[in-house]
């Protein structure tokens, strides 16, 4: 059984490193949301280099409940405001903006890049990273 993963700033160039790192290392996930801004909504991008295509979401509109993991890349003002839904909806959130230095959630960890990469062990926690 693998995860279902997001990506919200899916279009930038840090979330789209982080769409070619999940497909690169063979991530177990058995779906994959790009999640942007409202002027990406309906773009394709590519799932790293898998022959993959991922039609972009709308971040006002996503709902996060049976999602497992959100992965955030799209700035510390959409973590702060997002980063708390997708925890509250279940998901372990993994951010990598400045939104750490304040928390993203409350009860968030403010904690290093490594923590972070192994935060889908977590359910329902909110782990950032500062980029």
């Amino acid at each position: 059984m693998g995860y279902r993963v997001v990506v919200v700033g899916a279009t930038g160039n840090v979330g789209r490193e982080m769409l070619n790192i999940l497909a690169e290392r063979e991530f177990p996930a058995d779906e994959i949301a790009a999640v942007a801004s409202a002027r990406s909504t309906g773009d394709i991008i590519d799932y790293g280099d898998s022959g993959k295509e991922l039609r972009v979401k709308n971040l006002e509109h996503f709902d996060f409940a049976g999602w497992d993991i959100a992965l955030f890349a799209a700035g510390s003002e959409v973590s702060k405001v997002y980063a708390p839904k997708a925890a509250a909806a279940g998901c372990t959130v993994a951010c990598a903006t400045t939104a750490a230095a304040g928390g993203v959630a409350a009860g968030a960890i403010a904690a290093g890049a490594g923590v972070a990469a192994g935060a889908a062990a977590v359910s329902g926690a909110a782990v950032c990273a500062s980029a």
